[in-house]
């Protein structure tokens, strides 16, 4: 149990006392560091210098080379060592390839050297062993080997006096003839010698040309001699014919040509 409150044998309580407690003043705390209020300066307004904290900055953000730690320039360097490799990669496969090519090109210039080598050497060869043309004055007669020519039919050609058994052409008027004699009896088509006719001509159609070449045996041979007549374009012609196991004999025409064209053509055939 609790003791007992002491008795009243004390000093008796003054009210004064607690009033007293009451209105004391408070007390200042006591402090040892003495805080002197001064007036604000007058450069408040003013911006001060950064302090220098870079003891503060951490050793990686330094990069005037004088931290002995690893560098941030690694990842690059590896970075270029790869592009390099690259590029000789490249560069080699680039050589390959230049080279493919220069043998490729190499092998078909080869080649085709030893396709062309034996056709010109076969035509040297045919060069060599064709026999020369001679040369032979305009008026040199020669005897026609032909089976379709007769046996006193000479090839001449001068200014004149064109003669033989020629295939002929459209190139003048002698060729034209020529050209009409040889479809008629080596040929033995009358389309053919209607072909050196003009279309206005004096002479009969490719037709009835045909019914009378069926009319002249087969192996008749022939030749003609053609001369220049008074007027240009008009030329005489002497044909002979010699049918099988006969005589040949001979009969005159008087036929005319023209230049149609850029071609020379017959336009007249007459007795003559």
């Amino acid at each position: 149990m609790p003791e007992d409150l002491p008795a009243g044998g004390g000093p008796p309580y003054d009210p004064g006392d607690w009033e007293q407690w009451l209105n004391q003043p408070a007390r200042q705390r006591e402090s040892s560091v003495s805080v002197q209020r001064t007036e604000p300066p007058e450069s408040w307004g003013e911006e001060f210098p950064e302090e220098d904290n870079s003891g503060l900055i951490p050793a990686i953000v330094d990069r005037s080379g004088g931290n002995p730690g690893p560098r941030l320039r690694h990842p690059r360097r590896q970075q270029h060592t790869d592009t390099r490799r690259r590029d000789k990669a490249v560069a080699a496969l680039t050589m390959i390839g230049l080279g493919i090519v220069v043998v490729a090109i190499v092998l078909t210039v080869i080649h085709t050297k030893r396709d062309r080598t034996p056709t010109v050497a076969a035509k040297t060869t045919a060069a060599q062993a064709a026999p020369p043309r001679a040369t032979a004055a305009p008026a040199a007669p020669t005897t026609q080997p032909t089976t379709f020519a007769t046996d006193d039919c000479e090839q001449r050609r001068t200014a004149d006096i064109v003669s033989g058994t020629d295939p002929g052409g459209t190139s003048n008027g002698p060729d034209a003839i020529l050209a009409f004699e040889r479809a008629y009896y080596v040929q033995r088509s009358g389309f053919a010698a209607r072909a050196v006719v003009s279309d206005d001509a004096n002479v009969p159609a490719a037709e009835q040309i045909q019914r009378g070449i069926n009319q002249v045996p087969v192996g008749t041979r022939y030749c003609v001699r053609i001369t220049r007549s008074g007027e240009e374009g008009q030329w005489e012609v002497r044909l002979t014919q010699q049918q099988p196991e006969e005589q040949p004999h001979s009969f005159t025409q008087i036929i005319t040509t023209r230049v149609i064209s850029n071609r020379t053509l017959i336009t007249t055939i007459n007795p003559g």
